[in-house]
């Protein structure tokens, strides 16, 4: 599987390419949608039932903070969903 580009608009009308590791071990949300091609709300539905690991920075005080996923797992968890494919059957 090709790991997808991410390009992230920073509102002047210009799109960045985005630091992109072909293994990355965090992502922020919009890359791990963009990567597992799930909506927002699907991805916080598998972080709340505990089904993807996530890390939220935040400071004491502070009211926003940044969520990270655990690329690794929402990897593993889309591998553990996978079905159909060829399988090579040896008689």
């Amino acid at each position: 599987m090709r790991t997808p580009t991410i390009y992230i608009n920073r509102g002047h009308g210009d799109e960045d390419q985005a630091a992109w590791s072909p293994n990355p071990d965090w992502l922020r949300v919009a890359e791990a949608c963009a990567y597992s091609r799930v909506s927002k709300p699907k991805l916080y539905d598998l972080l709340n039932r505990g089904l993807v690991k996530s890390v939220s920075l935040k400071e004491r005080g502070q009211i926003k903070g940044t969520r990270l996923i655990s690329f690794s797992s929402l990897k593993a968890f889309l591998e553990s969903r996978a079905s159909g494919g060829a399988s090579a059957e040896k008689d």
